[in-house]
This record gives C-alpha cells, structure tokens and sequence, in this order.
C-alpha cells in the first residue's frame, strides 16, 4: 500500500505560542480560502496539547505549536490524495503565505 503524499510547512514566529495557537485556530476555523476548497472541512483542537486536525474528503492535516526561543514554531503536516500531487507544490506555497499573514 503506498502513503499519500505529504507536505510539512514550519513557520517561526515571535508570537507567544498560546496566542499563535489561537490565530492557527482563527485561520482553521474562519479563513474562506481554505473553506473553498473544503467546505466540508472538519476541524478539532486540543487546546492543552496546542495540536489539531483537520479533516476534509481531499485532505487531511495536523499541525502543532510548540514554544522556541522568545516566540513559537508552527508545524502543519498535509496529507493528500495521489490525484492531488501536481497541486502539492501551490498547496504548500499557499499554506505558507497564510501562516505568514496569520502569524504577522
């Protein structure tokens, strides 16, 4: 049986990791890019753990964030069908942009 492709974007940032945790919330939960392409997008957190997943019929994804230095590291991990690897590049350049405007 072969894995689904996946993608891992880290993203630094000097945003206090309880606070990152609750805009990757905010990003999850409300940002209309993403519920575009997954509108039937499920999303769980574990508020004491900072992790989450979340669940769509083309993809799944977990991410975390864990204390570094003076700020937190964001990590999302992507799962995606086989017929959806010739988008894993955009896939990966748009999670990147959103962490960015997210976590500014």
């Amino acid at each position: 049986m072969y894995s689904m492709p996946k993608i891992t974007v880290n993203h630094d940032s000097t945003t206090a990791p309880s606070e990152a945790f609750e805009k990757i919330k905010n990003f999850f939960e409300t940002d209309q890019d993403i519920r575009k392409l997954a509108s039937d997008m499920k999303v769980t957190f574990t508020d004491s753990a900072m992790t989450g997943k979340a669940t769509a019929s083309q993809f799944s994804a977990d991410f975390s964030v864990k204390p570094e230095g003076a700020g937190s590291k964001v990590s999302v991990l992507v799962d995606l069908p086989f017929i959806l690897t010739p988008f894993k590049g955009k896939v990966q350049e748009t999670l990147e942009k959103k962490l960015k405007k997210y976590l500014a």
